[in-house]
């Protein structure tokens, strides 16, 4: 009896301990937003009200006015992080907000989350459970700026090998290619970039979802450290640094 409660245990331990490495995958996977993370957006067909090109959605002067909920106040040395990694790269700069009308509230919501660009008023940016880390956070915050997912890229057959029968049923949108309407191409497609999901994004049995034509593994973005050159050189191409 006690061996049997003994490996019961062990079994609800090794259980919780692969949940709790599944959930910063899964916490860039709500089944409600499009690409998992990207709020406002119904889908791909949506994405040119939303467009990457529009002026209307840049931050002006590349400043970006943000309110931190107090429930983060632990984590703000993350957050400062987050915001370095542009402010040292980039001409972008997150700054407190005063008075401003247009700013980020950044809160723990439900999963990780922001809009695509600049959208008008207070636009929650979510840093739930499994959210935070650098990786996550810098990409979070690359959608606040104006950029969508690497992978939807109106360039990413030439790059990526999409397994749509992998992709958990209803899910499927997340790998719509947008048209080059759609979104400006600033570089080349970048395998590293903050803004890509890993290999096994969205999948419903274990298999890959996308994999890279030359082989390259893809990381999931709470597993990297932070910007590549590419994602830099974009942000300060789109905000004319």
């Amino acid at each position: 009896m006690k061996f049997l409660i003994l490996v019961l245990g062990l079994a609800a331990v090794v259980l919780a301990e692969v949940e709790d490495a599944e959930l910063p995958r899964l916490a860039m996977q709500n089944p409600d937003l499009f690409g998992g993370d990207m709020a406002g957006i119904d889908g791909p067909e949506d994405a040119e009200r939303n467009a990457i090109p529009g002026q209307f959605y840049r931050w002006p002067n590349a400043r970006v006015p943000y309110i931190i909920d107090y429930s983060l106040g632990g984590y703000d040395r993350l957050m400062n992080q987050a915001f370095q990694a542009y402010a040292s790269s980039t001409c972008v700069r997150f700054v407190p907000r005063t008075n401003e009308r247009d700013y980020i509230y950044i809160f723990p919501g439900q999963g990780c989350y922001s809009h695509v660009g600049k959208t008008g008023g207070q636009q929650p940016l979510s840093l739930g459970n499994g959210c935070l880390y650098i990786g996550t956070v810098i990409h979070e915050l690359g959608h606040a700026l104006g950029f969508y997912h690497e992978q939807n890229r109106s360039d990413r057959d030439d790059h990526l090998i999409i397994y749509i029968q992998n992709v958990v049923r209803g899910m499927e949108s997340n790998f719509a290619k947008l048209a080059p309407s759609q979104n400006i191409l600033y570089t080349g497609f970048d395998l590293n970039s903050v803004m890509i999901y890993g290999n096994n994004a969205f999948s419903h049995n274990g298999y890959a979802t996308m994999v890279a034509r030359n082989g390259q593994r893809l990381t999931e973005p709470y597993e990297k450290n932070g910007m590549t050159q590419s994602d830099i050189t974009r942000v300060n191409k789109m905000y004319n640094c």
